[in-house]
């Protein structure tokens, strides 16, 4: 019974065994991933243009200006250049070479920037001493200064105060008078550039150039309250132009009047010619009797 009882025991085992073997394996469940932390994107810092090129340029921008300014200048001295020594004791002289300088920059369509420079090449002597001191003295940036400022400088230094004091009182009486409107603005243009101050500002210049203008003009003008210089300058060659032809039609008209009347005189003549058909005062036989007895 024993020995039963144990092979009884050793089969439940062996049923339990099997019954596990069977049975699925358990697996354990997947270990949860951690997410990744996410890298933050590393800023892109922006480069000024600044610090790009502009204040300190790039050794290949340079060169290139470099060669630019030199190809101006080498242009520039083909023409034949007026040269300025500052040796001169009529300032008129330097404002000639000011003029002269103009109008080769328009001819040539100089920029603004290479104005100061290309003019400065044609100093001599003094005026080249002087320049240099200045630039040292007042610590001038060549590249800063405009030509106006430039101008300016050539003004204050060559023309002497009494000249200014003359061409203020002179521009204060200045009328247009007999002469025509191109004539009189030449002549008032060439105070307003020789003396800084005398106007302030193109408003102000366009106010004393029309009043200054003659009468007839004046009044057509000043009806239109214009605000620029050139405006009313424009203006004024217009208005003079149309005063011309008027004139001209006048003259015409009065050509035709007078050929008119000549038509309608008699055929005979002129009035003149009528006139010399009169009778004499004394008849002959009068002066012929008179001589007679005067003889006897």
């Amino acid at each position: 019974m024993r020995q039963q009882g144990e092979q009884i025991g050793r089969l439940h085992e062996f049923v339990a065994r099997q019954a596990a073997a069977a049975a699925p394996i358990p697996q354990d469940p997947p270990a949860p991933v951690a997410p990744t932390p996410a890298v933050a994107a590393t800023p892109v810092t922006a480069i000024p243009p600044t610090a790009s090129g502009s204040s300190a340029p790039i050794p290949e921008a340079l060169e290139a200006e470099q060669e630019r300014s030199l190809a101006v200048l080498t242009a520039f001295k083909r023409f034949n250049l007026s040269t300025f020594d500052g040796d001169v004791k009529d300032p008129w002289v330097m404002k000639n070479w000011l003029v002269a300088m103009e109008a080769l920059f328009e001819d040539i369509y100089t920029l603004e920037k290479d104005k100061v420079h290309l003019a400065a090449h044609c100093f001599e002597g003094s005026a080249r001493l002087w320049w240099t001191q200045a630039k040292k003295s007042r610590s001038l940036d060549l590249a800063s200064v405009t030509w106006e400022a430039f101008r300016e400088m050539l003004l204050m230094e060559y023309f002497f105060e009494s000249d200014k004091r003359k061409i203020k009182e002179d521009f204060r009486k200045l009328r247009q008078g007999n002469r025509s409107v191109r004539e009189y603005e030449r002549e008032f243009s060439h105070m307003v550039n020789c003396v800084p101050g005398l106007v302030h500002g193109d408003r102000d210049r366009a106010e004393v150039f029309e009043s200054g203008l003659w009468p007839e003009i004046f009044k057509v003008i000043h009806a239109f309250r214009l605000k620029t210089y050139e405006d009313v300058l424009d203006r004024a060659l217009w208005v003079e132009r149309g005063n011309a032809i008027a004139r001209e039609e006048r003259e015409a008209f009065e050509k035709d009047k007078d050929r008119e009347k000549s038509k309608k005189l008699p055929a005979g003549g002129s009035l003149g010619q009528s006139s010399s058909k009169r009778p004499p005062r004394y008849p002959r036989s009068q002066l012929r009797g008179g001589r007679g007895q005067t003889r006897s």
